[in-house]
């Protein structure tokens, strides 16, 4: 709402006013205190020093106090600054001695483990000696995390980076003695060793060594092993001659489980503190990696598509059973994120193998498609045509479509790739038939159907142009069968296929899917369309028998009609052949239904248009006749009328006659002539006052 400035400066002024006059009345209210305020304040300067005094007073001895405890606290300070001084130099020597202290005993360690080793040498340990053994390492394990500890508390101290050296060769030693005995104690199934082995290297923070020994001692072997066994049995004929990937992986983790289970379950217990090691990806699966890809690199091959989607289930199935046996979250993470687990997949070229299964998949297709002609199943294909598809093209679109989901094909990693591949199919099938359809549109000035149906487009290239009707009815048949199998079969496996999906990217796909099938279901309507208009001009070709009318009536002197011309039988001849060739028959009765109806209709409208020229003609000739009539003698006149008006209402009956049995012939291809706007059109036209339409067609009924 918006209040004129005038108006709004009016209001103001009047509350200034009262204001003015509310501030008055308050001053008068109490006048007198108000004028007294100053008379009343006697000896103020008097009263402001006598209070000052005690204050200042105060003042001053608060200052002593503060100065008093300011020098106490500096005191203070200063001795605790000495003391912290003095702790921080107690700390960093002590921290030396420890250091010098550990520094001397992990020395004095290893000089006895030297010293057992030249009494009792690293092979043919007793399993008590290597027990002993073990346990000492681990002693000298904890001895050597504690001396790291201290070195890296205090590696900025000059005395213990000089003694960082003689660390680096103790851990060293330590690592060779511990790698050592470990591989005798995998290599003997000693698990207290073992275990005493685990420990050590946990404390010294040096897993991936262990991991090493393992690979190496226990794991490489047992592949090596495999592998060998694999090709001796292929060299012997017992295997067959290719990188087959999936007995070589099963046998592998059944001995993977055989030898290493106790280690791996040992390693994954959650109170065991050997969590840190990762076996499963650090030792089996690198060594899995590494001996296959050397041994057996055929089995990453794309090039073979059927083999190489065989080894990529096979190698699939091995790393969710090494995945399976991960007994804690953080094993299982852990070989998700090893170097080998990752380098395992990269092996795996998908993207490779779908290019050339594009190839394989979309090619037929294409080449089908790029024919200038339709070509037919042949007979040897109808064993793989369960469908009972017509064309090639149609065949290699459903096998297409087939091969995308199928098992040997599909792989669950390209589903993005395979589902686009699928609407790449669709479109390019629907495509191909627009664009046939639509040639025949832009030829159809120039082309002119020949007897058997065939269509000579001077010039134009598409298989449209050179299709006959009874082709056409088969790319309709194909049509509606694809139509159908796409929806009832093809989308719901497809779903399956992508069931792994979130539900958005699944409902997203699904749009996608039905949009490309309705742009091939769209195609329905157009082939029809060219079905009705080569049929059209069969049907006119007899109709024109049409313009004799008017000859025949006037040249001869011919009674009444009584019953319809014998060219009205012959007009939908041709609809009726057409339905009853093979091709014909393949069309579904819905589809059959669309094609009589259009051809009943477009044949009402030009039979209309014709009769409608006729008639106009007729009465122009009447309109000449009568101005020379009016020239000659009344008796020659009046009996020349009656004589052109005789052969008139004969004429205007014939085509009475012959539209009402028009529409008989087009009611015994189930099409009702009332439910046709054409045919009323030309029933309008030829027929008498009292002879509606549906009355005439009961009563012929």
């Amino acid at each position: 709402m918006q209040v004129p400035l005038e108006t709004l400066s009016s209001q103001l002024q009047k509350y200034l006013t009262v204001l003015k006059g509310k501030l008055v009345e308050v001053i008068n209210e109490d006048y007198n205190d108000f004028v007294s305020l100053s008379t009343k304040l006697v000896n103020v300067d008097g009263a402001v020093t006598q209070m000052q005094k005690p204050l200042l007073t105060l003042k001053d001895k608060l200052i002593s106090a503060q100065a008093a405890v300011q020098s106490e606290l500096s005191a203070l300070n200063q001795g605790l600054q000495r003391r912290q001084q003095a702790a921080k130099v107690k700390a960093l020597l002590e921290l030396m001695q420890d250091t010098a202290h550990v520094m001397s005993k992990v020395e004095k360690l290893l000089a006895e483990v030297d010293a057992l080793i030249a009494q009792q040498g690293h092979d043919n340990l007793t399993r008590d000696a290597l027990d002993s053994r073990t346990r000492l390492y681990e002693r000298v394990a904890s001895e050597v995390s504690r001396l790291k500890y201290f070195l890296a508390k205090g590696d900025q101290l000059p005395i213990l980076q000089q003694l960082q050296p003689r660390a680096d060769s103790a851990v060293k030693r330590l690592s060779s003695f511990l790698s050592q005995a470990l591989d005798a104690a995998l290599r003997e199934g000693h698990q207290s060793a073992v275990l005493h082995c685990l420990q050590a290297y946990t404390a010294v923070g040096d897993t991936h060594s262990a991991e090493q020994v393992v690979q190496q001692a226990l794991v490489v072997p047992l592949v090596e092993s495999v592998i060998a066994e694999e090709q001796e049995g292929r060299a012997l004929g017992a295997a067959p001659a290719s990188d087959q990937l999936a007995p070589v992986l099963e046998t592998m983790l059944t001995r993977v489980q055989e030898q290493c289970g106790e280690l791996l379950q040992t390693t994954m217990a959650p109170q065991s503190g050997l969590q840190s090691f990762d076996f499963l990806g650090n030792s089996i699966l690198a060594a899995v990696d590494q001996q296959v890809a050397s041994s057996l690199p055929g089995a990453f091959s794309p090039g073979v598509p059927i083999s190489f989607i065989s080894n990529y289930r096979a190698a699939m199935h091995f790393l969710d059973q090494l995945e399976s046996m991960c007994t804690t979250k953080t094993a299982f993470q852990a070989l998700r994120d090893s170097p080998a687990y990752d380098s395992f997949l990269r092996r795996w070229k998908v993207s490779v193998y779908f290019s050339l299964r594009f190839q394989e998949i979309a090619g037929p297709l294409e080449a089908s498609v790029a024919l200038p002609s339709l070509t037919t199943v042949t007979q040897e294909q109808q064993s793989s045509n369960s469908l009972h598809l017509h064309l090639q093209p149609s065949l290699s679109l459903w096998h297409a479509l087939q091969r995308c989901t199928a098992d040997g094909v599909y792989l669950q990693p390209l589903a993005d790739k395979f589902a686009r591949l699928v609407l790449q199919l669709l479109a390019r099938y629907a495509f191909w038939v627009a664009e046939g359809i639509a040639s025949t549109k832009t030829s159809s000035g120039a082309a002119t159907p020949s007897q058997d149906g065939l269509v000579n487009p001077q010039g134009d290239r598409s298989w449209a142009g050179r299709a006959s009707p009874e082709q056409l009815a088969l790319v309709r048949a194909d049509l509606d069968s694809l139509a159908a199998w796409t929806e009832d079969q093809f989308w719901p496996e497809m779903q399956q296929r992508l069931s792994f999906l979130p539900t958005e990217v699944v409902e997203s796909i699904g749009s996608s899917f039905q949009e490309a099938q309705n742009s091939m279901t769209a195609q329905a309507g157009p082939v029809k369309d060219a079905i009705v208009s080569i049929l059209l001009d069969r049907c006119l070709t007899v109709l024109r028998q049409l313009r004799g009318i008017t000859a025949t009536y006037r040249m001869t002197a011919r009674p009444l009609p009584t019953r319809p011309s014998h060219y009205v039988g012959g007009v939908l001849q041709p609809l009726r052949a057409f339905l009853g060739t093979d091709a014909g028959k393949h069309l579904q009765p819905a589809a059959q239904q669309e094609v009589a109806e259009g051809v009943a209709a477009t044949v009402s409208q030009q039979y209309a248009s014709m009769v409608s020229e006729l008639l106009d003609m007729l009465q122009k000739t009447e309109q000449s006749l009568a101005r020379v009539r009016r020239n000659k003698p009344a008796d020659s006149a009046a009996a020349g009328d009656g004589s052109e008006l005789s052969n008139i209402q004969k004429i205007s009956l014939q085509l009475f006659l012959d539209v009402k049995e028009f529409g008989v012939q087009m009611q015994k291809h189930n099409v009702q002539p009332s439910s046709l706007t054409e045919y009323q059109d030309l029933w309008s036209i030829v027929a008498p006052e009292d002879k509606p339409l549906e009355k005439a067609f009961h009563e012929n009924k």
